[in-house]
């Protein structure tokens, strides 16, 4: 407090003016004394309060509002930027979140893309087809980041699953094959002969047996690699032997020869017999 040393000066001067009225009364010049000092307390007492009104006001400026301070530390949180993601090793985007889907885009590795939506429970999220429009469904597996919790991005509907096309089994066309009943025919110049001719396999060996005339004739030969010629001898009951060979032209006509300039030709299941029994 400031009244000790306010009331020495007081008591100065008091005494100063006792000095200075020297001709007054004792009686006076304290009564006089007294006056003044009480007006001078009083002045003291005004301008005491005049500061501390002064300081409170000061100290008022000097101290932001609570709900200001509030405010600006609610508002101080950083922003968020876009969400961008990218791949260690190229990834396929698909129009939606599993390999059933079609095939959209590779996201290269690297290459930065933007997260649009996220899909809750999976290594999928939504982003933005690169350098085109639309988007894409991005695999996680090698993704940079996983988590986008924090951009508050909306969800993503799983679009239908595709449904699965069956691609049918093609079916080989059986190549043609001696196997069978044939009608033959043997022919050189104006003599030929024909005779029903039955043809067996058993792996690549053929088997044959018919009647030109009134001789038996019986067949054996090796087929080629494709099934389409056969090569081998033959036996009659003339008695004659010699080699034979032929060729499948479609799978009801073949055309070939046993020798000496004998042709061998045969068809069955109604086609006719070929332009060219002579081969080769």
């Amino acid at each position: 407090m400031k009244t000790p040393r306010w009331g020495c000066v007081l008591l100065l001067l008091a005494a100063g003016l006792l000095s200075a009225c020297g001709g007054l009364s004792t009686e006076a010049a304290i009564a006089t004394g007294i006056a003044q000092t009480l007006q001078i307390s009083g002045l003291e007492t005004a301008a005491a309060g005049n500061g501390v009104q002064a300081t409170a006001a000061q100290a008022a400026q000097d101290t932001p509002a609570a709900g200001a301070a509030d405010a600006a530390t609610a508002t101080a949180l950083p922003e968020l930027g876009t969400a961008l993601v990218s791949v260690t090793q190229d990834t396929n985007c698909r129009s939606g979140p599993s390999v059933q889907y079609r095939l959209i885009t590779t996201i290269a590795a690297g290459q930065q893309v933007q997260v649009l939506k996220t899909f809750q429970g999976s290594e999928y999220v939504v982003v933005q087809v690169p350098g085109g429009a639309g988007d894409c469904w991005l695999w996680l597996r090698y993704a940079t980041s996983s988590d986008f919790s924090a951009y508050n991005l909306p969800a993503a509907t799983q679009p239908p699953t595709p449904t699965a096309t069956l691609t049918p089994t093609a079916t080989a066309t059986p190549l043609p094959s001696f196997g069978g009943a044939w009608t033959s025919k043997t022919a050189s110049g104006a003599s030929n002969y024909t005779g029903a001719i039955t043809f067996t396999l058993s792996g690549n060996t053929v088997t044959g047996s018919t009647q030109f005339s009134t001789y038996s004739y019986s067949f054996t030969g090796t087929l080629s690699g494709d099934g389409q010629q056969v090569s081998g001898t033959w036996t009659s009951s003339v008695p004659s032997n010699g080699s034979w060979t032929a060729r499948l032209l479609n799978n009801n006509q073949f055309s070939g020869n046993i020798g000496n300039g004998w042709s061998f030709c045969g068809w069955r299941n109604g086609a006719s017999e070929p332009g060219s029994c002579q081969w080769p």
